[in-house]
C-alpha cells in the first residue's frame, strides 16, 4: 500500500515536470492527460489547476471549477505535495483520493498544481484477497476512521462518508490487541499506518477462529506425525547413514544461497556416495539456483536501467541517489549534481525524425559515461534531460566536470544516416546542503536547484554551464 501511494506521487511529479504543464499549455495538457489516463486504469481523472485556483484542464470533469480554497491547493501553493481522501467524488459518488503536487513554471514561479484523482474502489481486489481468516477482512480508513475501501464495506456501513471503522479496532495499533466488549467474544485486532493523511489498514477476527484453526492443525499434525513415524521408522534407521551427509550438505547450500541472494556457486564437495535420487536432486537444485540468479540479475538490471541510453533510470536516481547523498552528508563530504538538457532537441526530431532523436540521446549518454567516474551516478531524468550525482565533489569540481562534458559533446557530432549532426547541451550545477527548500529531501532540493540553474543556462544562450549560487 505504501509503495502504491509513492508510485502515484511519482506519476504526479512526472506529469507536473513536463514542458507542456510547466508552460501552462492547456491544449497540449489534454493530450498528455488522455494518453496517461488510457494507460493507467486506476486513475479516474487527471486535472491541472491554474495558479489562480481554477480547474482549467480536467480530463473528464467540468472545467472552470474553483478549488483555490481547498486544502490540497493551498499545500501545492506552499510547494508541498499532498494526499487528500474525499468521502465522495462529485461525478462518481464514490470514495476518491487526490494526489496533488505543485507545478513550477520555467521562470521558477508557482505554476498551479496537478492532481491525480483515483477511485478507491480500484483497491477492492487487494483488500478482498487480504483476508487472514474466513469472515475477516482488511479495511482502508482515513485519519478520521471513515472506511475508504473496499466498496462492499463502504456500502455495508451506510455509504461514502458514513461507514466508520470501530474505534477500538483503530486504537489497537500496529502491534495488535485482544478486544472484548462486555460478555461478547474476544477479538484480535490491529491497525497499521500506511502513509500520509493518517491512512490506516485495519482488521479484526474472532480469537476463537484463530485458536480453532491452530488446534485443528496441531491435532492433524500430531496424528500424521505418529502414523508416519510408525510406518517409516524402520526404513529411516536403515537409510539415515547414507542420507544424512548429502542432505546436510544440500541444506547448507540452500542457506548460503538465501544469505547471498543466489550468488553462491554449486558446491564441488558434494558426497559421492549419496543415493542416486539425492544426487539428481542436488544437480537439479544447482541448475535451478543458476537460472534463478540469472533471472534476478535481469530483473534488477531492467528495474534500474533506462532502455534507450543504458544509464540508470529516474526511479533508481531517486532511490539509489538518496542513499549516496545521505552517506555523503553523514560523512560530512560534499556531493553535487548536474542537470543536462540537449539544446534545440526538438529541431533534431523535426529535421531527422524521432529515431535520430533517440540516437542523439544515446550519443549523449555515451559521452556522459566516458566523462564520469564509476562512483558517480548518471541517469536519464526524463525526455532529453539527464542527471549526474557526483559524490565527494563540491560545486567547483562539479563545474569543471560539467564544462568537460559540454566540450566533449560539442566536439563529437552525432552520426545519423551518414550525416554528423552537431549537438550541444546546457548544464545546471548544484551542491547538496542539509537545509531543504524544495521537495521533501536533500536530494529533491539539490535536483530542483540544479534544474533551475539549467533553465538559467538555457535562458542565457544555451551551450553553457550555470552554477546554483543561491544554494551555497
Amino acid at each position: 500500500m505504501r509503495s502504491w501511494i509513492n508510485e502515484r506521487f511519482e506519476n504526479a511529479w512526472f506529469i507536473a515536470e513536463t514542458d507542456v504543464v510547466k508552460r501552462g499549455d492547456v491544449q497540449a495538457m489534454q493530450s498528455l492527460f488522455a494518453a496517461y489516463h488510457n494507460t493507467h486504469r486506476f486513475v479516474s481523472d487527471v486535472a491541472y489547476v491554474s495558479p489562480e485556483g481554477a480547474m482549467v484542464a480536467p480530463l473528464l470533469a467540468t472545467p472552470g471549477i474553483y478549488v483555490g480554497d481547498r486544502q490540497y491547493f493551498q499545500e501545492a501553493k506552499a510547494g508541498r505535495a499532498s494526499l487528500t481522501s474525499l468521502a465522495q467524488g462529485r461525478s462518481s459518488g464514490k470514495p476518491i483520493c487526490l494526489f496533488t503536487v505543485p507545478v513550477t513554471r520555467p521562470d521558477g514561479g508557482f505554476g498551479g498544481a496537478v492532481a491525480l484523482i483515483v477511485r478507491l474502489e480500484s483497491l477492492d481486489q487487494w483488500l478482498l484477497e487480504a483476508k487472514v481468516q474466513p469472515g475477516g477482512g482488511v479495511l482502508l480508513c482515513d485519519g478520521e476512521g471513515r472506511i475508504l475501501a473496499p466498496s462492499s464495506a463502504v456500502a455495508a456501513g451506510g455509504g461514502p462518508g458514513e461507514a466508520m471503522a470501530a474505534r477500538d479496532v483503530l486504537g489497537a495499533g500496529e502491534r495488535g490487541a485482544v478486544l472484548r466488549a462486555g460478555d461478547g467474544p474476544a477479538r484480535l485486532a490491529a491497525a497499521v499506518p500506511v502513509g500520509r493523511d493518517g491512512w490506516r489498514l485495519a482488521s479484526e477476527v474472532p480469537v476463537s477462529d484463530v485458536l480453532t484453526r491452530y488446534r485443528e492443525q496441531t491435532l492433524w499434525l500430531l496424528l500424521a506425525a505418529a502414523a508416519t513415524f510408525m510406518m517409516v521408522a524402520p526404513l529411516v534407521r536403515r537409510l539415515s547413514r547414507n542420507l544424512e551427509e548429502p542432505l546436510v550438505s544440500l541444506a547448507g547450500y540452500a542457506r548460503t544461497l538465501r544469505a547471498t541472494r543466489y550468488r553462491e556457486s554449486c558446491p564441488a564437495d558434494f558426497p559421492k556416495n549419496a543415493p542416486t535420487e539425492i544426487g539428481e536432486l542436488h544437480d537439479a537444485f544447482c541448475q535451478m539456483a543458476g537460472e534463478m540468479r540469472a533471472h534476478i540479475d535481469e530483473v534488477e538490471r531492467i528495474s534500474v536501467e533506462d532502455a534507450l541510453t543504458g544509464l540508470y533510470n529516474r526511479r533508481f536516481l531517486f532511490s539509489g541517489g538518496l542513499k549516496l547523498l545521505e552517506a555523503s552528508l553523514r560523512a560530512n563530504r560534499p556531493c553535487s549534481c548536474l542537470m543536462l538538457d540537449v539544446d534545440y532537441f526538438k529541431n533534431v526530431n523535426d529535421a531527422f525524425g524521432h529515431a535520430a532523436g533517440d540516437r542523439a540521446l544515446a550519443h549523449l549518454a555515451r559521452v556522459l559515461a566516458r566523462c564520469v567516474r564509476k562512483s558517480d551516478l548518471a541517469a536519464r531524468y526524463g525526455g532529453e534531460e539527464f542527471a549526474v550525482l557526483l559524490t565527494g565533489a563540491d560545486s567547483g569540481q562539479a563545474t569543471a566536470l560539467a564544462e568537460r562534458i559540454r566540450a566533449s559533446l560539442a566536439e563529437r557530432p552525432c552520426p545519423v544516416d551518414g550525416i554528423f549532426v552537431p549537438l550541444t547541451c546546457s548544464i545546471g550545477v548544484a551542491e547538496a546542503r542539509k537545509r531543504v527548500e524544495y521537495g521533501e529531501s536533500a536530494l529533491e532540493d539539490m535536483l530542483a536547484r540544479a534544474d533551475k540553474a539549467l533553465y538559467a543556462a538555457k535562458a542565457s544562450g544555451r551551450d553553457r554551464v550555470v552554477v546554483d549560487e543561491a544554494g551555497k
